[in-house]
């Protein structure tokens, strides 16, 4: 720290967290008991390097269709980390798959993606990839949430208007219920006579 020791904490806690250290740095620390009594002695030096930091997370993407079966992709883009720059990974969950593909890897904020099904579920989700310029490592942060998306179905036809499927299956149905009332009807007048020559033949006895 500059060569210089700054008091960070004192209190009774046996612990510390310190935050936002700088990247990539050395950071030398020492402690001492102090009491009513007075300050003891400094403990030995113990010096902590920082490693590099990853990529924070990203917000879902958003998700455009275009014409036909072609959606677009958006997400936010992240500022290059002290000169390092960063690429963007985007992948997709089709349907009740169980596993993320990966569909894109670059440094632009957007895509497209043609070819989707409809009536199909798709699920996107991006993360940022930070490249080490001084060590080529690649550092990749946390994934977004996903970003749901399905192709919408094309208008149906005018209402009152029926395709000839539909037609055909109505009539059948008409035609059915027909056939089913005049049975009924047949059944009830069978009972009906049935019953009259009962009456009759036990009056007459």
């Amino acid at each position: 720290m500059c060569g210089r020791f700054v008091t960070i904490y004192r209190g009774p806690s046996h612990t510390y967290k310190v935050q936002r250290l700088t990247e990539s740095s050395a950071h030398s620390f020492r402690i001492q008991a102090v009491s009513d009594a007075g300050e003891g002695p400094f403990s030995d030096t113990h010096t902590f390097c920082t490693t590099k930091s990853v990529p924070p997370a990203l917000k879902a993407p958003k998700v455009h269709q275009l014409e036909g079966n072609t959606c677009e992709v958006t997400w936010e883009t992240v500022a290059p980390m002290r000169g390092d720059p960063l690429s963007y990974v985007l992948q997709v969950l089709v349907g009740r798959e169980s596993e993320y593909k990966q569909v894109f890897k670059g440094e632009e904020g957007s895509f497209q993606i043609s070819g989707l099904q409809p009536n199909t579920d798709y699920r996107f989700r991006v993360g940022a990839c930070r490249r080490c310029q001084d060590t080529s490592q690649e550092l990749c942060g946390p994934l977004s949430p996903s970003s749901l998306f399905s192709v919408r179905r094309q208008d149906n036809p005018a209402s009152g208007e029926l395709c000839p499927a539909e037609t055909a299956k109505g009539a059948g149905l008409i035609s059915s219920d027909e056939r089913f009332a005049a049975l009924i009807v047949c059944v009830f007048a069978g009972l009906s006579i049935l019953i009259a020559c009962l009456l009759q033949y036990f009056f007459m006895k």
